[in-house]
C-alpha cells in the first residue's frame, strides 16, 4: 500500500513509458517541433509566396500528443500538398524468458512491430483528415504456457488494417475550437503506440476506438476534449436459456491538461476520466477471457461499469527528462468480471473483485556521441490487483537506443518482471527478457 502510494505521489513529475526505439522523439518534444518546423520551411524554399497554412507546430504536437502520435513519422502538414505521406517499419528480436504471459510483452523471437504508412489529406483551410495502415506479427495468446496474456488485444495480427482513421474539423488561427470524427486513439493516458514493450500503465489505459471528439487547443498550452463510443463488449442485463443477454453502452471520457514545449525547460501535466474502463482495450479482452473461462479474445459479456483515472506528467531540462503516470479504476469490478485474485487461489463468483491500478516512473539522459544522438533511461513501473489482467507486480526496465544513420534508430531493452504471489494467484517467479528494436521511418 505505501508502494502504491509513493508511485501515485510521484507520477506528477513524468509522463509515459517511452518507446526506446524513438525515445528522443517521444519524450524531447522540442526535436519533434524542430522537425516539422525545418520540413515545412523547406517545402516553401525557391517557390512563389504562398498563404501559410492555418494548423501551426505547436499545434500539431499538442494534436498528436492528444491522439498518442508522438514519435510515429508523421507526413508534412502544408498548403501545398493536397495529400501526403510517410510511414516507418519497427523489427523486433527477443532472447531470454519468453514463456510468461504477461500482457504487453511480444515475445516473439522476431517480429514485425509494426509496419505502418500514414496519409495525411488537407482538404481545406477547416478540413483535414488522417489514414493510418498498419501490419504487425507480434505474439498472441496462441503461443504462451504460464498466463493468457498477449503484447496487444489493441493491434490486429497478422492482418494489413485502417489502424486509424478520421476527419478533424478545425483552424487554430480561427478557433482554439476542434471536432474529430472517426477511428482514432483516445485521450485518456500517454502512451507510444507499438512500443518495444508495452508499460503496465498503457495496458490499463491503451483504448483504439471509434469515436467523435470535440476539444479546445490554445497558444499558451492549454487543451481538453470530451469524446464517446460504444463500448466493445455487450453490457449483460438479463438471461435467456441460460445465455446471457445485453446491448453495448456509451463510453464516454474526458481529459484535461497543459503542455509546455521549451528548449530549455518542458513540463506538462495532463488528467483523463473514463467512464466506464471497459472502454480499454485490454481490460475488454481479460474481462472476455474470465467470463468465457477461455483464451478468447472477443466475445463475453460485463455486468458492471467501473470509471477510471489517469494522471499523467512529464518534465524535460536539457539532456534530461522525467516521465511518469498513473491510471487505476475507481470502483472495484465485479467478482464475476474480474476477480482481485487468480484462479488457482478463488473460483469466480468468490471473494472480491478486482479495482486494478499501476503507476510507472522513468528516468532518461540524452546525448550525442561519435555524432550520433543516443539516450539511456532507466524505469520502475508497479501494478496493483492485476493478477488477471496477466500483469506482473513489478517492472525494472533498463534500455538504450542510438540514431545509427538518418532516420534509422537501434536500441536494446532489458525487462525484469516479478510476478504476483502465489497466494494471490501469481507463480511468485522473476522473469528477464532482452529486446532488440531496428526502426526506420520515410517520407
Amino acid at each position: 500500500m505505501k508502494l502504491k502510494l509513493v508511485v501515485a505521489s510521484m507520477s506528477v513529475l513524468g509522463l509515459v513509458a517511452i518507446n526506446p526505439a524513438f525515445a528522443a522523439t517521444h519524450h524531447k518534444h522540442k526535436h519533434h517541433v524542430k522537425h516539422e518546423a525545418v520540413a515545412t520551411e523547406a517545402n516553401y524554399k525557391g517557390a512563389m509566396p504562398v498563404e501559410i497554412c492555418p494548423l501551426s507546430d505547436p499545434y500539431i504536437s499538442i494534436m498528436d500528443a492528444m491522439g498518442q502520435n508522438l514519435g510515429r513519422a508523421k507526413p508534412t502538414q502544408d498548403c501545398n500538398k493536397l495529400l501526403s505521406l510517410a510511414g516507418g517499419a519497427n523489427f523486433d528480436a527477443k532472447w531470454g524468458n519468453r514463456s510468461m504471459g504477461y500482457q504487453g510483452e511480444n515475445v516473439q523471437r522476431m517480429a514485425l512491430n509494426d509496419i505502418y504508412l500514414n496519409l495525411f489529406g488537407n482538404v481545406n483551410d477547416w478540413t483535414k483528415a488522417f489514414a493510418s495502415l498498419s501490419y504487425n506479427n507480434a505474439s498472441d495468446v496462441s503461443v504462451f504456457e504460464t498466463k493468457a496474456g498477449q503484447y496487444s488485444n489493441v493491434y490486429e495480427v497478422n492482418r494489413l488494417t485502417v489502424e486509424q482513421g478520421y476527419a478533424q474539423i478545425s483552424n487554430f488561427d480561427r478557433s482554439p475550437l476542434f471536432l474529430k470524427l472517426g477511428k482514432f486513439y483516445q485521450d485518456f493516458g500517454r502512451y507510444t503506440i507499438h512500443p518495444i514493450t508495452r508499460s503496465l500503465t498503457q495496458v490499463l489505459s491503451e483504448s483504439l476506438q471509434t469515436a467523435a471528439q470535440a476539444g479546445f487547443v490554445t497558444k499558451m498550452g492549454f487543451h481538453g476534449d470530451i469524446y464517446a463510443f460504444d463500448t466493445p463488449l455487450n453490457q449483460r442485463r438479463t438471461y435467456a436459456l441460460g445465455i446471457p443477454q445485453g446491448h453495448k453502452t456509451t463510453d464516454y471520457g474526458v481529459a484535461l491538461g497543459f503542455d509546455q514545449m521549451n528548449d530549455q525547460l518542458g513540463f506538462g501535466v495532463n488528467l483523463g476520466y473514463l467512464y466506464d474502463m471497459i472502454g480499454v482495450n485490454d481490460i475488454a479482452q481479460v474481462i472476455s477471457q474470465y467470463q468465457l473461462g477461455t483464451f478468447f479474445t472477443s466475445g463475453g459479456t460485463y455486468r458492471n461499469r467501473v470509471g477510471a483515472g489517469t494522471i499523467d506528467a512529464y518534465i524535460t531540462s536539457g539532456p534530461f527528462s522525467l516521465i511518469g503516470d498513473y491510471v487505476s479504476a475507481i470502483q472495484n469490478f465485479s467478482n464475476n468480471d474480474l476477480n482481485a485474485k487468480g484462479a488457482s487461489v478463488v473460483t469466480p463468483g468468490t471473494g472480491s473483485g478486482a479495482k486494478p491500478w499501476a503507476g510507472n516512473l522513468q528516468a532518461g539522459y540524452g546525448f550525442n556521441g561519435w555524432n550520433k544522438n543516443q539516450n539511456v533511461y532507466l524505469g520502475y513501473q508497479v501494478s496493483g490487483d492485476a493478477v488477471n489482467v496477466f500483469l506482473p507486480k513489478d517492472r525494472w526496465v533498463l534500455g538504450y537506443n542510438v540514431d545509427m544513420w538518418k532516420n534509422t534508430n537501434l536500441g536494446l531493452e532489458l525487462d525484469h518482471d516479478t510476478d504476483y504471489s502465489t497466494s494471490q494467484g501469481g507463480t511468485g517467479n522473476s522473469s528477464n527478457l532482452v529486446s532488440f528494436r531496428a526502426g526506420v521511418k520515410f517520407g
